[in-house]
């Protein structure tokens, strides 16, 4: 059979709200079955057959809390997070095999620029650049510590491991974009940048900035996690406001750097908090949460698998 387990703890809250009508029988979640039901002529051994192949082709959960499924992480699988994982690894690698420079380098005409972008062409500032990595590095060393510590280890890295996927989900997206606009970065409108870096293959690798949607994607993921754990409280709003300034930080930091135009990190942003939202709803908790009315009590019931 399955290896999934229901359990069903009762909390009889006073006030809850809820109505029982007399004589109603408690109300139960029901769980869909792994299986279709077998036919009654089916042979025990065909059926014993098909509960095995259902066995062998379930995916394995990486639940960290069973035991304490109401404080519990989001639910990974192991079949579906870790090659999502190492996909996002392998795409977001794929600007440093580029080899060729920009079209124009060593040196580009600004007049094909949007009214927009021409006011921070030819900008060169190594300090701004370091200041952008080390932003990054930050936002990204802080939000592993406040998962730890607001959930505990393991638990924490379930959630760690969902933001990653965000921003290494947007960074592979980001990757192709790049690859195929092979716009050239604000430095090689000017003469201010040495000639070796107007001349290497970074140099065309503009649109979209990775800084801007890894920071964004990072913000946002964090965000949907402080908000599942600490539900009607201002945790997440916090969380908002300290790491969307940082992220904005970096962001800006790439224009200032020269490595990007304005455009190059507004797109950045919108498809970090785009992956951000996406890849954090489309994992689930073990635990639901039903409601539960009978004669003579009202309440809630939790539901959970592992």
């Amino acid at each position: 059979m399955t290896l999934r387990a229901t359990v069903i703890t009762a909390l009889v809250l006073a006030g809850m709200g809820w109505s029982s009508p007399a004589g109603a029988a408690p109300a139960e979640p029901s769980e869909a079955p792994p299986m279709a039901t077998p036919s009654p002529q089916a042979p025990p051994e065909k059926v014993e057959d098909a509960k095995d192949t259902a066995k062998a082709a379930e995916l394995t959960p990486i639940v960290p809390s069973p035991s304490n499924p109401l404080k519990s992480a989001y639910q990974l699988y192991l079949e579906v997070d870790g090659p999502v994982l190492g996909i996002g690894l392998v795409f977001a690698s794929a600007r440093l095999v580029r080899s060729q420079p920009a079209y124009c380098a060593p040196l580009c005409e600004r007049g094909g620029l949007n009214a927009l972008d021409r006011t921070t062409a030819g900008t060169w500032s190594p300090a701004w650049q370091g200041a952008s990595n080390y932003g990054l590095l930050a936002l990204g060393l802080g939000t592993s510590a406040l998962l730890l510590l607001d959930e505990g280890f393991l638990p924490g890295l379930n959630d760690a491991a969902v933001v990653a996927e965000s921003a290494l989900s947007g960074i592979a997206i980001t990757s192709l974009m790049t690859l195929a606009a092979g716009r050239p970065r604000p430095f090689l409108y000017g003469e201010k940048a040495p000639i070796e870096a107007r001349n290497g293959a970074d140099a065309g690798l503009s649109y979209l900035s990775s800084h801007a949607v890894a920071s964004f994607a990072i913000v946002t993921s964090t965000v949907m996690a402080m908000r599942r754990r600490h539900p009607g409280t201002k945790v997440a709003w916090v969380v908002a406001g300290v790491g969307g300034a940082l992220a904005t930080f970096v962001a800006s930091a790439r224009i200032l750097g020269g490595m990007h135009f304005i455009t190059d990190s507004l797109g950045g942003a919108i498809v970090g908090v785009s992956t951000g939202v996406l890849v954090s709803s489309l994992h689930g908790s073990p635990a639901t949460v039903v409601p539960v009315t009978g004669e003579g009590r009202k309440g809630l019931a939790v539901s959970f698998r592992f």
